[in-house]
């Protein structure tokens, strides 16, 4: 790993009319970037199945989004925004009460200990900041997740410069999307509809793994030198099924980059797992000190082996991986990705993927007018 990259390396001109405030008219009729072999050519996401080896396993993040967003006014007048990014101390047991972490926007308006509240379904609800802690509390026995849907908004991306809109509810979750829990959608998976789906499963295996995107995705990268950047750690959730898959796979595909993350973060739960490690955290560089390598079938072996004998199905953990160039994929053949935003840590990953040539592929969607960010096209990267 080279310890001295230059966040100055992964910038590239992004105009503003590039980014999409709103998704194409059908999902999977986006436009799709193909890069392999060191050559780049346009195509349509429908088209999707032309491009991928026969036989593949394809790996889909079925997280969905959670409406996470609240606003309040206050005693006077101003508008408090509170972006929940996780419960804290949360027992079901409290079922009209809840400490969060999160961010607060217009912080200095809202004063220590005053109360915000709105009445929305006979329901009134109140937050409470005290102590740099911040507190939800409703006079009812609606569970936390029917608050959620009754007074939350979904959390649309910072550069989408709009008020979100009754589709957005719709638009912003992948059509697989399935286990409650991120902050962000994993955006490569909002060009698959169902049609789609069932056409590649004629040809290949779906696959569904579970990562909960969370603030790190918008976290912006700050330090001049880009391994002095903290990750911040994200819930994932693997089954022996997806274990079984792995092994079985001639090849895999990752659906964004929070798949890539999560396929390359189970193998280092088999390197933790051969070290008599706990695997509850993937630390931001376990690659640093790489010492150890295993193939694909030894690190599903040695992953279900330890499922068998904890008499498992599943396995939760949370993983910080930073994934930058020189890092040397593990368990990952090609990633469907959307388009980044320039010296962001998705750029690092794309970098790490394909090499210099990121530069080429992203001069090339800008070229031919693709959509960038969270509504915008898709790409379908061979890695290098």
């Amino acid at each position: 790993m080279d310890n001295n990259l230059n966040l100055n390396d992964f910038d590239y001109k992004l105009n503003k009319r590039y980014i999409s405030e709103y998704p194409r008219g059908k999902r999977d009729e986006s436009k799709l970037l193909i890069y392999q072999n060191d050559k780049i050519f346009n195509s349509n996401f429908l088209n999707l199945d032309s491009y991928i080896p026969d036989n593949s396993t394809i790996f889909l993040n079925n997280t969905r989004v959670i409406n996470s967003r609240f606003y309040f006014i206050n005693s006077n007048k101003n508008k408090i925004e509170i972006l929940v990014i996780k419960t804290k101390n949360f027992k079901k047991s409290d079922i009209n009460n809840v400490e969060i972490e999160g961010l607060i926007g217009n912080r200095n308006k809202w004063k220590n200990e005053e109360i915000l509240t709105q009445t929305r379904k006979n329901i009134k609800l109140e937050a409470l900041k005290k102590e740099n802690k911040i507190f939800f509390r409703w006079n009812s026995k609606r569970s936390w997740d029917e608050i959620l849907e009754i007074f939350g908004i979904i959390p649309l991306p910072p550069y989408i410069k709009r008020d979100v809109i009754d589709n957005d509810y719709n638009d912003y979750q992948t059509v697989y999307s399935k286990v409650n829990g991120s902050i962000a959608s994993p955006t490569a998976g909002l060009h698959f509809s169902e049609k789609l789906i069932d056409k590649l499963k004629k040809s290949h295996l779906i696959e569904n793994i579970t990562l909960h995107v969370g603030i790190g995705t918008f976290k912006p990268i700050r330090e001049k030198n880009i391994i002095d950047h903290k990750m911040h750690s994200e819930s994932i959730s693997i089954t022996k099924q997806n274990i079984l898959s792995i092994e079985n796979s001639k090849n895999i595909i990752a659906v964004g980059t929070t798949s890539l993350r999560t396929l390359e973060s189970i193998y280092y739960l088999a390197v933790k797992i051969s070290s008599g490690e706990s695997i509850d955290f993937i630390e931001q560089y376990p690659y640093q000190n790489d010492e150890k390598y295993f193939n694909r079938r030894e690190v599903c072996k040695i992953i279900l082996e330890f499922m068998k004998n904890s008499n498992i199905e599943k396995i939760n953990f949370k993983s910080s991986l930073f994934i930058i160039p020189g890092y040397e994929f593990k368990l990952c053949d090609q990633l469907i990705t959307n388009f980044h935003y320039p010296k962001s840590t998705l750029i690092l990953l794309i970098a790490a993927f394909i090499g210099e040539d990121w530069r080429k592929v992203y001069n090339f969607a800008l070229d031919n007018n693709y959509r960038f960010l969270s509504y915008g096209d898709s790409s379908l990267l061979y890695k290098k």
